[in-house]
């Protein structure tokens, strides 16, 4: 395995990440982020935002959730459009990167494609769902801290900045496999196993 990596909030951030984790789950429901955006670089790395708001719908049928949308400045209108009418909390994403890692560290599950979120997540030791299309999973290490869902597109990963198919890879994600590995989750939150994976990568090389 390559060596853990660590972000280390300050006290401050710390104290940001708290206060949310109580106003988001005030009645101590496991917090799932989906972080559902990416960079302009690669735009296929992000669920459709009908995709997303299907996962909300059957993440919120879960018994003891919290559903919070993650994201920068650029999803703020998408994660408005995916968060309308549904049960679904609305992070700040105009706030910069540090302020994105406090809300991060609020929540105990993260979803999201190969992006800068899944990497925020993975550094805070977040249980980590993470999906893959146009990039290559080999290529990340979640830490026994996750799963990897990857889509069923037979071109997968071709690293394409642009891409004319008439069905994408993105579209080729299974939903309920998203479900039941966040389910895993969940399960996992409380599991004897969790404590042991975090005192087996306890040295992590900080960010």
């Amino acid at each position: 395995l390559q060596d853990p990596y660590q972000v280390v909030l300050s006290e401050e951030e710390k104290k940001w990440s708290l206060q949310r984790k109580k106003e988001w789950a005030a009645n101590s429901e496991i917090i799932i982020g989906l972080n559902t955006g990416c960079s302009p670089i690669i735009p296929y790395k992000k669920l459709a935002i009908n995709a997303h708001r299907e996962l909300v719908l059957k993440l919120s049928k879960l018994e003891g959730v919290k559903v919070v949308l993650l994201g920068g400045p650029e999803d703020t209108e998408r994660n408005a459009l995916i968060a309308k009418d549904l049960d679904a909390v609305n992070s700040p994403t105009e706030l910069g990167i540090r302020d994105g890692l406090a809300s991060v560290a609020a929540c105990d599950i993260v979803f999201s494609g190969d992006s800068l979120g899944m990497h925020m997540a993975i550094a805070l030791q977040k249980y980590v769902v993470a999906w893959f299309g146009p990039t290559c999973a080999h290529e990340i290490e979640l830490y026994g801290r996750g799963e990897k869902i990857l889509t069923a597109a037979n071109c997968s990963p071709c690293w394409l900045r642009t891409c004319h198919k008439s069905v994408m890879c993105y579209d080729q994600v299974n939903l309920d496999e998203i479900i039941q590995a966040i389910e895993r989750g969940i399960h996992w939150q409380t599991s004897s196993s969790k404590q042991l994976i975090l005192e087996t990568f306890s040295s992590p090389s900080p960010l």
